[in-house]
């Protein structure tokens, strides 16, 4: 792991001074979308509060950086929920509050960071709850990060009882500047196809690269993007017709597509800011904003989030899709 955070420079900056002014939160809320670095950012604040310099920016060569960049500090505990992702109360969540009072075994502090806690749908609340003490009165040696893509799915108390930090999408240029960082291998050409399917979601660069079926998402979204542009019907049907049979491929395109359709709205109102669009096809989020109407791009993202839906409550795929084809034709005619 570098010891590095790209983008996101008040969060970053506001861990700087708390640990200079020795003030250091001990609970945390990182919440953002998935692939901004919410576990990359609780890392770092980990790094930053153990570093042996003490100065709020990890040095990256005291032994405490060291250990973290290897991933084998005895004094972070990253803590793992079940393959659906819910965290089993019993097993992971009551042995953190019963640790919690051994004290550390190299460093000021032990930091507990308890990732992804939206995906534990089943147990959010009870986890919620069993913490909520820790987290209101941690022990001096205590620090725990939690994450999720929404702080809204909180409690208010935990809420109230924990410093939120929202991270957020970063530059196209501090995303390609990562890509050569992490992957000095790889051309140039295959960094900026990268960087314009993640833009500034520097995660999704690097599924790119790494996840085939990813990349094909991306590439199937596209199609779709440019069948809708030419209001094609039977090219709208072929493009679906690639992600056909398989469920969380066909979810992830539409995804993609929805975020196509959102980026083509804020160009149609021609919103300025760079980090506001997020989508994976600029050029054709452009002309897609250029040919529909505010009602018409509200209207398509509503199709794609009902579609999405179906999916989700297991409605058959191929007629699902079939059906979405329609509405996307009716939309753009």
């Amino acid at each position: 792991m570098e010891l590095k955070f790209y983008g996101n420079r008040e969060p970053i900056e506001l861990i700087r001074r708390m640990v200079c002014k020795n003030r250091e939160q001990r609970s945390i809320l990182i919440h953002g979308e998935k692939g901004l670095g919410k576990k990359h950012l609780a890392k770092y604040i980990a790094a930053a509060y153990l570093c042996r310099e003490h100065d709020g920016v990890p040095c990256g060569e005291c032994k405490s950086c060291r250990m973290i960049m290897h991933g084998t500090h005895p004094d972070i505990i990253n803590v793992k929920a079940n393959a659906n992702g819910n965290y089993i109360i019993d097993e992971t969540i009551r042995p953190i509050v019963s640790d919690s009072a051994v004290m550390p075994n190299e460093s000021r502090y032990k930091v507990y960071i308890i990732p992804d806690l939206d995906r534990s749908v089943n147990t959010l609340t009870a986890v919620q709850n069993i913490l909520l003490k820790l987290i209101e009165e941690p022990p001096e040696h205590v620090v725990v990060i939690l994450t999720a893509r929404s702080k809204e799915i909180f409690l208010p108390t935990i809420i109230s009882r924990t410093l939120p930090l929202a991270v957020s999408s970063v530059s196209e240029g501090e995303s390609q500047d990562y890509l050569k960082s992490t992957y000095p291998q790889l051309a140039l050409k295959d960094i900026l196809l990268a960087v314009a399917a993640g833009r500034g979601n520097i995660g999704r660069c690097k599924a790119y690269i790494e996840d085939e079926e990813f990349a094909n998402c991306v590439s199937a979204a596209r199609e779709l993007c440019d069948a809708v542009i030419s209001a094609d019907e039977y090219r709208i049907l072929k493009a679906l017709f690639a992600v056909d049979g398989k469920k969380q491929a066909a979810k992830q395109t539409l995804e993609l597509f929805g975020e196509i359709g959102a980026d083509a709205c804020l160009y149609h109102v021609g919103t300025t800011s760079p980090t506001a669009y997020v989508s994976c096809y600029e050029q054709g989020a452009q002309q897609l904003g250029s040919i529909l109407s505010a009602s018409g791009g509200a209207e398509l993202y509503d199709t794609v989030l009902d579609c999405i839906g179906r999916i989700d409550a297991n409605c058959n795929l191929s007629l699902t899709l079939n059906s979405f084809a329609v509405k996307l034709s009716d939309i753009v005619k």
